[in-house]
């Protein structure tokens, strides 16, 4: 007859050096993908302005200039208050603040640039990769492009929503896109994952 042990039995069902079982990292994992999922998503749709490279856009769409260039206008982000707008909230050219279609109200800096500067406003369909999306080509005149160079060169440094900027007319933002990295050369894109409609809207709004 064998004696009891007087020895506890091993811990977690092993042997003694094998230690405590190791914890899935299966969930973890999974947190971790589904969060890189919900970023991606975010700067999907997200308003992006970057440096234009043509030979990734087809001609296709409208082509126009601002019907009044002294109505647009460029301005940084300083702050921005969702929903904070209403239909009923009048436009006021002179004043700080903005208001856009979604309701944010913006507050602003001074103007850095304005329409006078911008030879002509297009829209084109994305070639990259099968991208079926449209997107508004801006063409700055040389004095446009080294102030937007200045202007955006700063920007890309900021947080949000101080990287945003403001495309300003007749005192109401039509566009807040957000400042990747300095944009040089006077051509100007601004993405967002656009459908031909929403293109031409914005292009439209631009040009007055």
């Amino acid at each position: 007859m064998s004696q009891p042990s007087s020895y506890p039995p091993p811990p977690y069902g092993g042997t003694p050096q094998d230690g405590p079982p190791k914890r899935s990292r299966g969930p973890l994992v999974l947190v971790i993908v589904l969060g890189l999922v919900l970023i991606a998503t975010v700067v999907v749709g997200a308003v992006v302005l970057l440096g234009r490279d043509d030979s990734k856009s087809a001609s296709g769409g409208s082509a126009g200039v601002p019907a009044s260039p002294e109505s647009l206008r460029f301005r940084s982000v300083l702050n921005t208050e969702p929903n904070a707008c209403n239909a009923s909230t009048p436009a006021k050219p002179g004043s700080n603040t903005a208001c856009g279609a979604d309701g944010t109200r913006y507050t602003l800096g001074p103007v850095a640039l304005d329409g006078t500067h911008v030879a002509e406003v297009r829209t084109d369909q994305n070639q990259g990769s099968g991208d079926p999306s449209w997107q508004v080509n801006l063409t700055l005149d040389t004095e446009g492009e080294a102030t937007f160079t200045k202007l955006t060169t700063e920007l890309a440094t900021k947080n949000p929503p101080q990287n945003q900027l403001a495309i300003v007319v007749r005192g109401k933002v039509v566009s807040a896109p957000t400042v990747m990295s300095a944009i040089t050369g006077g051509k100007v894109q601004i993405t967002a994952q656009f459908t031909k409609a929403d293109a031409d809207k914005l292009a439209a709004d631009i040009t007055g």
